[in-house]
Order: structure tokens, then sequence, then C-alpha cells
């Protein structure tokens, strides 16, 4: 059993365990350490999988045969460092798995990827804080491309609800400062209505190559007190940024610079989510674009979007 299916095998039992027992007190031990490095290569197959994984239909991620040859989605980041998670001798603890959820991510793109070229990832735990819902960490990841080159960042944040830290907070680097935005019309400036299919988690599993069973596996999702399967958060970011790159962007993601936004509610299978756009300018030379992601329900998925691009 390799490190991903004991991480899966670990999350499904401490699910399956009385909810009562809570993940307990954590370490801040592994601050500062390192994950293991992981080297993908974005050929044609990986690049327009991901794209399909949403269902994102603009050519230029499938035409190879253009003269600036495959676009490659920005997302595509969260792929690479899922692959890149694990830390040597890491000790999985089911119990406190269980109570790990996604809170926001911060993606810095500093040039397009490129189809054909190699990325290795690796990432460092920058950052363990008690906050009132339980301990809030936050994991940093470098893109960097085979000749040394930073291609992209991005910061993972998370919070193990419930748990207490064990010795007070340690911050090795503060996270950036988001982006901002002028004050939001009062309307949205457009809306953009997106189905989520019935087996749209599995979808996105196989094609991003992102397992977590709450959103394939119904017992799962359940034993976890979730209604059914959930989508991932990251497919909820990348189907706005698909979007707003179709509604501002004149479909070109290789202008897109960075993704930010906060997880905030379930988005179901089967549903529909609407993606608003709050507000549209030019600050210090780049477009900043503000958006939310409203479920079936009405309630935000994601809040505080911000997607920063070429002009």
């Amino acid at each position: 059993m390799d490190l991903e299916e004991l991480s899966n095998k670990t999350r499904e039992e401490g699910i399956m365990k009385n909810d009562q027992e809570g993940p307990g007190v954590i370490t801040t031990d592994d601050v500062g350490t390192t994950t293991i490095a992981n080297t993908t290569l974005l050929d044609s197959r990986t690049t327009m999988a991901y794209a399909s994984s949403i269902n994102d239909v603009n050519p230029r991620y499938y035409d190879d045969l253009r003269e600036e040859g495959l676009m490659v989605h920005p997302c595509l980041a969260f792929s690479l460092q899922w692959a890149s998670r694990f830390r040597p001798d890491q000790k999985i603890d089911p119990r406190v798995a269980a109570f790990g959820v996604h809170a926001s991510t911060d993606l810095r793109i500093y040039r397009p990827f490129q189809a054909g070229e190699a990325i290795t990832t690796q990432g460092k735990l920058i950052q363990k804080r008690q906050i009132p819902p339980g301990v809030y960490n936050v994991e940093k990841y470098r893109m960097v491309s085979s000749s040394g080159e930073l291609v992209a960042e991005l910061y993972y944040n998370g919070i193990t609800r419930g748990a207490t830290l064990e010795n007070g907070d340690v911050v090795l680097e503060a996270e950036l400062d988001p982006p901002t935005v002028s004050e939001s019309a009062l309307e949205p400036l457009w809306t953009k209505e997106l189905v989520v299919g019935l087996h749209a988690g599995q979808q996105y599993t196989e094609c991003a190559n992102i397992y977590n069973p709450i959103h394939t596996e119904p017992s799962v999702a359940k034993a976890a007190g979730l209604p059914d399967m959930i989508l991932h958060g990251s497919a909820t970011k990348a189907m706005a940024l698909m979007a707003v790159v179709d509604e501002c962007l004149s479909g070109n993601a290789d202008r897109v610079t960075r993704l930010t936004g906060q997880l905030r509610g379930m988005v179901l299978m089967d549903t529909k989510v609407k993606v608003e756009c709050l507000a549209e300018e030019v600050v210090e030379g780049e477009v900043r674009i503000a958006f939310r992601v409203l479920n079936d329900q009405g309630e935000p998925a994601i809040s505080n979007g911000v997607i920063c691009a070429l002009v």
C-alpha cells in the first residue's frame, strides 16, 4: 500500500470512528518541514484531461494544431499540489485526518504553464495557528520548471476542526495580502449558471487525479456527516475561473496571474452553481475581477474570490 492509499484508508477509518472523539491535541513539530518533491510532465493527455474534468469546452485547451500550442488550464496547479502533498516519514493519524477541511487557496502564476514541460512541485508547512474553529495551517507550494524557473506558487490553507495546538502559534512566513478591488456592485455585473453533473465528483477525481472518497463514495460522505457526496473545492474554483476567462478575458487563460478565494459551502452533485462577477477594474496595471460562487440553495460556495490578469 503506497502513501496515498494509506492516506485515503486512514481518512475513511477516522470518519467511521465515533465523531465525539474529536481530533485532540496537534503538535507544531512539523512546521518547517517540506513535502516530497514530485515532477509531472504536462503532456497533452494531462492538460486536456484537466480541462475536461470541469467540462471546459474552450478549444485552446484541446487544439494541439494551434500555432501557439495547447493552452494549459491554470488550475492544473491544484493537481500538482495534490501529487506532492506528503512529507517524508509522515505519520497519518486517521482521527485527525477526518476533521481536516480545505479553507482557502491563493494561487500566483508568474508565467503560464506550457504544454510539454516538466514541473517539479514541493511544499513547505509554514504556519500553524489556533483559531476559534480549530487549528489553522498554511502550506506553501513552489512549482518550478526543469530550468529552475519559478512558474507558480500555491498557498494551501486548511483547518483541523476542534483541534487544540500543543505549544502555541508557529508562523515561519506570513501569507500574502489578498488583492483588493473597489466596493462591489449592488447587483452582479454578470451571472453564469453552470451544471454540476451527477458524476462530477468521479469525473474530476479521475481527470484531475485528485482523490478523496467524500467526493466519490456516498457511504464515506454520509459517515462524515455530509448530506451526500460533495464536489471538490478545487473543482468549484476551476469552474469559476472558467466562467471568468470566458466572460472577461476573451477565453485567454494565459492572462491569469492570480486566483484567490475562500471555500464557504458545499456543492452537491446533480445541481447547478452560479458564478457572479461582483467587480471588474484595472488596478496597478492589472485587471482584477471579484467573484463569488453560489450553490443551488443560494448559499456562498466561494466568497471573496478575486482573479488577477494581464491587461
